[in-house]
């Protein structure tokens, strides 16, 4: 009897395990919303395309996009946000002073400059912006100042 305890105690845990993980299975959906988000909250889950990109498909897409338009491109950081517009609105103004608008799921890509470029070409911040769809909608710049 002494070498069933174990066995039945090993049982009951598993069981109860299984059963606690059991309801994050179910209601898994990735497709719905969680209920508790706020309806004003500027991100939001969706079927866009740029959501079920890599980072590095995304780092790539942009600094490809700055190569082709002649920018020198070096970073140490990035920060990646995706963002949701109900309706048309103003979304950034480009490097050429074009107003950018959108409607729907974008993306916006900040590459962040060395803190000590090798070059006063590589120090500055760029903000690349793709829409659902993973296509460059534009980007902007601002130069770091070597301080």
């Amino acid at each position: 009897m002494l070498r069933c305890k174990p066995f039945v105690a090993l049982c009951f845990i598993f069981l109860l395990l299984a059963g606690c993980s059991s309801h994050y299975v179910s209601s898994g959906n990735i497709s719905s919303e969680p209920k508790d988000t706020d309806e004003t909250s500027e991100v939001r889950e969706g079927h866009s395309t740029i959501l079920f990109m890599t980072d590095l498909e995304i780092i790539k897409r942009a600094t490809d996009h700055l190569k082709k338009r002649g920018e020198k491109v070096a970073f140490d950081e990035t920060e990646i946000s995706v963002h949701h517009s109900e309706k048309v609105e103003l979304i950034f103004y480009d490097v050429s002073g074009k107003a950018v608008i959108h409607k729907g799921d974008y993306m916006r890509i900040v590459l962040y400059p060395p803190k000590k470029p090798s070059n006063h070409e590589y120090n500055k911040c760029f903000s690349v912006y793709l829409d659902q769809d993973g296509k460059t909608l534009g980007y902007t710049y601002q130069t770091i100042s070597e301080d």
